[in-house]
């Protein structure tokens, strides 16, 4: 398979999708201008609100579902249409590292449900609300919880190839391309690569003056390869952080939102 591909066309209805909680609240006067009958040039007029806005997702296929008719397991798929980073040939070696950078990132708790549920899970932001619905998030008399964390992380992907640049929106300071997309960590992925932002957070990518997270300035890759979980062969991410970047481009990340 190489670099860059595209999944075969097919007929498939418009997907409903909004910027979650993660993308900070747009400014529209920033956005937009007064409503006239003519805007200016390169300006939005109206009343936008978050249903407005949509960014694409980055998955990882896994052996079954949807994607696996369309892509090969333990790739990296974004908006369900374009590998990023190809599966590796051998699904037990590390595939090859996707560069990216952790914008930031909101952890939440979500219901589990049956992998063949017809039902959307609750989404709740808080552990107290969990506990408050009569759930829990730890296993108890070896039964799965029925609530667990998850973390959805705005994520700068950086091309890996020029010939996928091309299908990128962003130019970088570095004359790279880059493209924003949403990925939401739930089971082996918030344990494998939820917990490592949320650990960069709190000791590398914390300013120690304010103690506040600064995740952007930190340099990522992101690799999958296939392990065995319980009975089950799963597909997990390891995503690990390499120093920090220049202050010009942390400069050109702070101008992207």
């Amino acid at each position: 398979m190489t670099t860059t591909s595209f999944k075969k066309d097919k007929d498939k209805p418009a997907e409903k999708s909004a910027v979650p909680a993660v993308v900070p609240e747009t400014d529209n006067h920033q956005l937009t201008t007064p409503n006239s009958e003519q805007p200016a040039i390169g300006a939005l007029a109206g009343d936008f609100g978050e249903e407005d806005f949509r960014l694409p997702r980055i998955n990882i296929v896994q052996s079954v579902g949807p994607l696996s008719e369309d892509f090969d397991p333990g790739a990296v798929v974004l908006n369900k249409d374009i590998i990023v980073l190809p599966a590796s040939t051998d699904p037990k070696v590390w595939s090859d590292p996707l560069n990216v950078t952790i914008l930031n990132a909101k952890k939440q708790f979500q219901e589990s449900l049956p992998y063949d549920s017809d039902e959307m899970p609750e989404t709740l932001d808080t552990l107290e609300e969990v506990h408050e619905h009569g759930g829990w998030i730890d296993w108890r008399n070896d039964e799965k919880p029925p609530w667990r964390p998850m973390l959805t992380a705005l994520v700068l992907i950086e091309s890996p190839t020029e010939e996928l640049a091309e299908e990128f929106s962003i130019q970088g300071p570095d004359g790279k391309a880059y493209e924003l997309a949403l990925w939401t960590m739930k089971g082996s992925a918030y344990s494998r690569a939820g917990k490592a932002i949320n650990t960069s957070a709190r000791f590398a990518l914390r300013n120690k003056e304010t103690g506040l997270a600064e995740l952007h300035k930190g340099k990522w890759t992101l690799q999958v390869r296939r392990e065995k979980l319980g009975t089950n062969l799963v597909y997990v991410p390891r995503l690990r952080q390499h120093g920090k970047h220049a202050d010009e481009f942390i400069e050109f990340i702070t101008t992207l939102l």
